[in-house]
Protein backbone atom coordinates (compact mmCIF):
# COMPACT_ATOMS: atom_id res chain seq x y z
CA UNK A 1 0.00 0.00 0.00
CA UNK A 2 1.45 3.27 -1.08
CA UNK A 3 1.79 6.03 1.56
CA UNK A 4 -0.51 8.97 1.13
CA UNK A 5 1.02 11.74 -0.95
CA UNK A 6 1.81 14.96 0.87
CA UNK A 7 0.60 18.29 -0.50
CA UNK A 8 3.32 20.36 -2.13
CA UNK A 9 5.11 22.74 0.23
CA UNK A 10 3.94 26.31 0.14
CA UNK A 11 6.86 28.55 -0.95
CA UNK A 12 7.99 31.07 1.67
CA UNK A 13 7.48 34.67 0.60
CA UNK A 14 10.68 36.41 -0.34
CA UNK A 15 11.83 38.86 2.30
CA UNK A 16 10.80 42.40 1.62
CA UNK A 17 13.98 44.26 0.97
CA UNK A 18 12.54 47.57 -0.16
CA UNK A 19 12.96 49.22 3.25
CA UNK A 20 16.52 47.94 3.65
CA UNK A 21 17.53 49.03 0.16
CA UNK A 22 15.85 52.40 0.63
CA UNK A 23 17.61 52.89 3.97
CA UNK A 24 20.98 52.04 2.44
CA UNK A 25 20.54 54.31 -0.60
CA UNK A 26 19.25 57.23 1.44
CA UNK A 27 21.94 56.68 4.06
CA UNK A 28 24.62 56.92 1.36
CA UNK A 29 23.02 60.06 -0.11
CA UNK A 30 22.69 61.64 3.31
CA UNK A 31 26.30 60.87 4.21
CA UNK A 32 27.65 62.20 0.90
CA UNK A 33 25.62 65.43 1.02
CA UNK A 34 25.88 66.00 4.78
CA UNK A 35 28.47 68.75 4.32
CA UNK A 36 25.81 70.79 2.49
CA UNK A 37 23.33 70.53 5.42
CA UNK A 38 20.56 69.44 3.02
CA UNK A 39 21.88 65.89 3.53
CA UNK A 40 20.00 65.75 6.82
CA UNK A 41 16.78 65.21 4.85
CA UNK A 42 18.15 62.08 3.14
CA UNK A 43 19.69 60.89 6.40
CA UNK A 44 16.45 61.22 8.34
CA UNK A 45 14.53 59.29 5.69
CA UNK A 46 17.22 56.61 5.62
CA UNK A 47 17.12 56.35 9.42
CA UNK A 48 13.33 55.91 9.43
CA UNK A 49 13.38 53.24 6.70
CA UNK A 50 16.19 51.38 8.47
CA UNK A 51 14.29 51.28 11.78
CA UNK A 52 11.12 50.20 9.98
CA UNK A 53 12.95 47.29 8.32
CA UNK A 54 14.57 46.11 11.57
CA UNK A 55 11.25 46.19 13.42
CA UNK A 56 9.81 43.76 10.86
CA UNK A 57 12.58 41.24 11.74
CA UNK A 58 13.20 40.35 8.11
CA UNK A 59 16.32 39.15 6.34
CA UNK A 60 19.14 41.38 5.13
CA UNK A 61 19.37 43.22 8.42
CA UNK A 62 22.99 44.00 7.60
CA UNK A 63 21.89 46.21 4.71
CA UNK A 64 19.44 48.02 6.96
CA UNK A 65 22.05 48.43 9.72
CA UNK A 66 24.52 49.88 7.21
CA UNK A 67 21.93 52.37 5.95
CA UNK A 68 21.01 53.18 9.54
CA UNK A 69 24.59 53.88 10.59
CA UNK A 70 25.31 55.99 7.51
CA UNK A 71 22.14 57.96 8.22
CA UNK A 72 23.16 58.58 11.82
CA UNK A 73 26.59 59.81 10.72
CA UNK A 74 24.97 62.01 8.05
CA UNK A 75 22.60 63.51 10.61
CA UNK A 76 25.47 64.23 12.99
CA UNK A 77 27.58 65.93 10.30
CA UNK A 78 24.62 67.97 9.02
CA UNK A 79 23.78 69.15 12.53
CA UNK A 80 27.41 70.09 13.13
CA UNK A 81 27.54 72.03 9.84
CA UNK A 82 24.26 73.74 10.68
CA UNK A 83 25.57 74.78 14.09
CA UNK A 84 28.78 76.07 12.50
CA UNK A 85 26.87 78.11 9.91
CA UNK A 86 24.54 79.51 12.57
CA UNK A 87 27.52 80.53 14.69
CA UNK A 88 29.12 82.16 11.67
CA UNK A 89 26.10 84.19 10.52
CA UNK A 90 25.30 85.35 14.06
CA UNK A 91 28.83 86.48 14.81
CA UNK A 92 29.31 90.27 15.10
CA UNK A 93 32.08 90.22 12.49
CA UNK A 94 29.94 88.53 9.85
CA UNK A 95 26.93 90.76 10.54
CA UNK A 96 29.07 93.89 10.32
CA UNK A 97 30.55 92.79 6.99
CA UNK A 98 27.13 91.79 5.64
CA UNK A 99 25.63 95.14 6.66
CA UNK A 100 28.51 96.99 5.00
CA UNK A 101 28.07 94.94 1.83
CA UNK A 102 24.34 95.74 1.69
CA UNK A 103 25.03 99.43 2.26
CA UNK A 104 27.64 99.45 -0.50
CA UNK A 105 25.25 97.77 -2.93
CA UNK A 106 22.51 100.24 -2.05
CA UNK A 107 24.77 103.27 -2.45
CA UNK A 108 26.62 102.20 -5.60
CA UNK A 109 25.65 104.02 -8.80
CA UNK A 110 23.37 101.94 -11.02
CA UNK A 111 25.36 102.63 -14.15
CA UNK A 112 28.49 104.50 -15.15
CA UNK A 113 29.26 105.10 -18.77
CA UNK A 114 31.67 102.59 -20.30
CA UNK A 115 33.03 104.86 -23.02
CA UNK A 116 35.48 106.93 -21.02
CA UNK A 117 33.20 108.99 -18.79
CA UNK A 118 34.22 106.91 -15.80
CA UNK A 119 37.57 108.74 -15.83
CA UNK A 120 35.72 112.02 -15.30
CA UNK A 121 34.10 111.02 -12.01
CA UNK A 122 35.49 113.21 -9.24
CA UNK A 123 36.80 115.79 -11.74
CA UNK A 124 35.71 119.44 -11.67
CA UNK A 125 33.21 119.83 -14.51
CA UNK A 126 34.72 121.86 -17.41
CA UNK A 127 32.94 125.17 -17.82
CA UNK A 128 30.75 126.13 -20.78
CA UNK A 129 27.95 128.51 -21.68
CA UNK A 130 24.71 127.79 -23.54
CA UNK A 131 21.76 129.92 -24.53
CA UNK A 132 18.34 128.47 -23.74
CA UNK A 133 15.27 128.61 -25.95
CA UNK A 134 14.07 131.51 -23.76
CA UNK A 135 17.20 133.51 -24.58
CA UNK A 136 18.80 133.03 -21.16
CA UNK A 137 22.56 132.40 -20.99
CA UNK A 138 23.57 129.64 -18.59
CA UNK A 139 27.21 129.44 -17.53
CA UNK A 140 28.00 126.21 -15.70
CA UNK A 141 30.61 127.73 -13.38
CA UNK A 142 28.01 130.22 -12.10
CA UNK A 143 25.81 127.37 -10.85
CA UNK A 144 28.16 126.32 -8.06
CA UNK A 145 26.33 125.99 -4.76
CA UNK A 146 23.52 124.06 -6.46
CA UNK A 147 23.18 120.50 -7.67
CA UNK A 148 23.21 120.40 -11.49
CA UNK A 149 21.80 117.79 -13.89
CA UNK A 150 22.81 118.03 -17.56
CA UNK A 151 20.61 115.90 -19.77
CA UNK A 152 21.88 115.34 -23.33
CA UNK A 153 18.92 114.25 -25.42
CA UNK A 154 16.99 114.57 -28.71
CA UNK A 155 13.34 114.71 -29.72
CA UNK A 156 13.73 111.65 -31.98
CA UNK A 157 15.19 109.49 -29.17
CA UNK A 158 12.49 107.26 -27.52
CA UNK A 159 14.45 106.64 -24.27
CA UNK A 160 15.07 110.39 -23.99
CA UNK A 161 11.39 111.18 -24.45
CA UNK A 162 10.46 108.48 -21.91
CA UNK A 163 12.83 110.00 -19.36
CA UNK A 164 11.63 113.60 -19.75
CA UNK A 165 8.57 113.20 -17.43
CA UNK A 166 10.99 112.14 -14.68
CA UNK A 167 12.94 115.38 -15.06
CA UNK A 168 9.70 117.38 -15.13
CA UNK A 169 8.60 115.74 -11.87
CA UNK A 170 12.05 116.22 -10.34
CA UNK A 171 12.02 119.91 -11.29
CA UNK A 172 8.58 120.27 -9.66
CA UNK A 173 9.64 118.60 -6.41
CA UNK A 174 13.02 120.31 -5.91
CA UNK A 175 13.51 124.03 -5.41
CA UNK A 176 15.57 126.04 -7.90
CA UNK A 177 17.92 126.95 -5.11
CA UNK A 178 18.64 123.26 -4.61
CA UNK A 179 18.71 121.81 -8.13
CA UNK A 180 19.20 123.03 -11.68
CA UNK A 181 18.25 120.81 -14.62
CA UNK A 182 19.40 121.73 -18.12
CA UNK A 183 18.42 119.78 -21.22
CA UNK A 184 20.91 120.04 -24.09
CA UNK A 185 20.19 118.92 -27.65
CA UNK A 186 22.06 119.40 -30.91
CA UNK A 187 18.76 120.02 -32.73
CA UNK A 188 17.79 123.52 -33.80
CA UNK A 189 15.35 125.76 -31.99
CA UNK A 190 12.67 125.30 -34.65
CA UNK A 191 12.55 121.59 -33.81
CA UNK A 192 12.88 121.94 -30.06
CA UNK A 193 10.40 124.74 -29.32
CA UNK A 194 7.15 122.97 -30.34
CA UNK A 195 8.30 119.76 -28.66
CA UNK A 196 9.07 121.56 -25.39
CA UNK A 197 5.68 123.27 -25.45
CA UNK A 198 3.84 120.03 -26.23
CA UNK A 199 5.55 118.08 -23.43
CA UNK A 200 5.26 120.90 -20.90
CA UNK A 201 8.97 120.85 -20.06
CA UNK A 202 9.54 123.07 -17.04
CA UNK A 203 13.35 123.30 -17.06
CA UNK A 204 15.71 125.13 -19.44
CA UNK A 205 16.39 123.58 -22.84
CA UNK A 206 19.35 124.68 -24.96
CA UNK A 207 20.55 123.90 -28.46
CA UNK A 208 24.31 123.31 -28.51
CA UNK A 209 26.80 121.11 -30.35
CA UNK A 210 30.14 122.80 -29.70
CA UNK A 211 31.00 121.98 -26.10
CA UNK A 212 34.30 120.94 -24.47
CA UNK A 213 35.16 117.44 -23.27
CA UNK A 214 33.64 115.42 -21.80
CA UNK A 215 30.32 116.76 -23.15
CA UNK A 216 31.49 116.67 -26.76
CA UNK A 217 32.24 112.95 -26.32
CA UNK A 218 28.59 112.03 -25.81
CA UNK A 219 27.84 109.38 -28.41
CA UNK A 220 24.74 107.72 -26.98
CA UNK A 221 21.65 109.43 -25.64
CA UNK A 222 20.23 110.06 -23.21
CA UNK A 223 23.45 110.80 -21.35
CA UNK A 224 23.06 112.52 -17.99
CA UNK A 225 25.77 114.28 -15.99
CA UNK A 226 25.27 114.76 -12.24
CA UNK A 227 27.34 117.66 -10.86
CA UNK A 228 27.52 118.50 -7.17
CA UNK A 229 27.43 121.86 -5.40
CA UNK A 230 31.23 122.19 -5.68
CA UNK A 231 31.08 121.73 -9.45
CA UNK A 232 32.44 118.17 -9.42
CA UNK A 233 31.13 115.46 -11.74
CA UNK A 234 29.74 112.75 -9.49
CA UNK A 235 28.17 110.40 -11.99
CA UNK A 236 27.41 109.92 -15.66
CA UNK A 237 24.47 107.77 -16.73
CA UNK A 238 23.99 106.51 -20.26
CA UNK A 239 20.53 105.29 -21.25
CA UNK A 240 17.09 105.47 -19.66
CA UNK A 241 16.75 105.44 -15.86
CA UNK A 242 13.73 105.38 -13.56
CA UNK A 243 12.66 108.42 -11.55
CA UNK A 244 13.86 107.13 -8.17
CA UNK A 245 17.36 106.51 -9.52
CA UNK A 246 17.57 109.95 -11.11
CA UNK A 247 16.27 111.66 -7.97
CA UNK A 248 18.69 109.79 -5.71
CA UNK A 249 21.74 110.96 -7.65
CA UNK A 250 20.40 114.41 -8.53
CA UNK A 251 19.90 115.24 -4.85
CA UNK A 252 22.71 113.17 -3.35
CA UNK A 253 25.60 114.13 -1.13
CA UNK A 254 28.47 116.19 -2.54
CA UNK A 255 31.82 114.73 -3.58
CA UNK A 256 34.23 114.34 -0.68
CA UNK A 257 37.89 115.29 -0.92
CA UNK A 258 39.82 117.25 -3.51
CA UNK A 259 38.75 117.02 -7.19
CA UNK A 260 40.89 114.86 -9.45
CA UNK A 261 42.77 116.07 -12.50
CA UNK A 262 40.99 115.68 -15.85
CA UNK A 263 41.91 112.59 -17.88
CA UNK A 264 45.18 112.84 -19.79
CA UNK A 265 45.94 116.21 -18.27
CA UNK A 266 48.30 117.22 -15.51
CA UNK A 267 48.04 119.91 -12.92
CA UNK A 268 45.00 121.04 -11.01
CA UNK A 269 41.51 120.66 -12.42
CA UNK A 270 39.90 123.83 -13.74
Amino acid sequence: MNPPSLPPATPQPAPRLGLAIGSLVLGILGFVSSLFIVGIVFSLLGFVLGIAHLLRRQARNGMAWTGLMLSVVGIAISLAMGALCFKLVTSPTFQARFKKMIENVDQSPPEVADDGFGDWLGVAAPDFSVTTLDGETIKLSELKGKRVVLDFWATWCPPCVKEIPHFIKLRSEASEGELIIVGISSEDAATLEPFVKKKGINYPIASADDLPAPYKDVSGIPTTFFIDRKGVIQNVFVGYHEFDVLKKHALGEDFEGEPKSPPDEGGSPP
